[in-house]
């Protein structure tokens, strides 16, 4: 077990190496790009809405009271901060899904030496992609909202960290290995299976993933890193598994 959440751990380190080839390069580079404008363009329209709301509540307040303006933009600030964070990995993911599956297909490919070979299409694919992650979000919906009962009722609510942080580390793994195995045609039911046969890996490199994903600018990069160590975990652990 904990040989397992070692190895689901090191994955990560290992994905960035995989990452610089140069076939890989450019399902790294143009989802990132794509997220950046998006959100820059998202704080950028917050902040259009935001300046004149600042200027006519100003009007009301009186001239000893200026600095009240700076706290207003400092909250302005902490609030695209905060929605930054929470929301830049659920709206990255389903805008970069097809660029995500093609990337793990080539790292599969220079891994194995082996090309996949699909007659799906990209616009195919693109549609495969998003719908899966629409599924996994109605999962995430549902189960969420089970963890946030518990967390209400007395003396069981003391455990609801340990399970959210659980929680959160299963559903990135479910996120991410979505690639290497939706590539194999596997359906979300037999993904599930897969990852929970292998428990242990799969927590430690979600759990790799959560660390990630909670640090500012590192979070910018989560999304190509659990790509890639997803797709190599995939190949050297369930298909070598599976071959032996």
């Amino acid at each position: 077990m904990f040989t397992d959440i070692a190895t689901g751990t090191r994955a990560l380190a290992r994905a960035f190496n995989l990452l610089r080839q140069p076939g890989v390069r450019p399902y790294v580079i143009i989802p990132l790009l794509v997220n950046i404008l998006l959100f820059g363009a998202l704080i950028w329209y917050g902040y259009s809405l935001f300046t004149p709301f600042v200027a006519w509540l100003m009007s009301f307040v009186p001239g000893f009271l200026d600095f009240v303006e700076t706290l207003l933009w400092l909250f302005f600030g902490v609030l695209a901060a905060v929605t930054l964070f929470f929301a830049f990995t659920p709206v990255a993911n389903i805008v970069a899904a097809p660029f995500n599956a093609l990337m793990s297909e080539k790292i599969e490919a220079q891994l194995t030496g082996r090309p996949l070979t699909s007659d799906i299409s990209f616009m195919r694919m693109a549609i495969d992609a998003i719908g899966s992650q629409l599924r996994k979000l109605a999962y995430i919906v549902l189960w969420a909202l089970a963890l946030f009962l518990v967390s209400l009722i007395p003396v069981i609510n003391f455990i609801a960290p340990v399970l959210w942080v659980i929680f959160g580390s299963w559903l990135l793994s479910l996120e991410y290995f979505d690639y290497p195995m939706g590539n194999h045609d596997l359906v979300f039911a037999e993904q599930k299976r897969r990852l929970a046969e292998r428990r242990g890996l799969s927590l430690g490199f979600g759990g790799g993933v959560m660390i990630m994903t909670s640090i500012p600018i590192v979070n910018f990069f989560a999304m190509p890193v659990a790509v890639a160590g997803a797709t190599l975990l995939w190949v050297e652990q369930f298909q070598a598994s599976k071959s032996e």
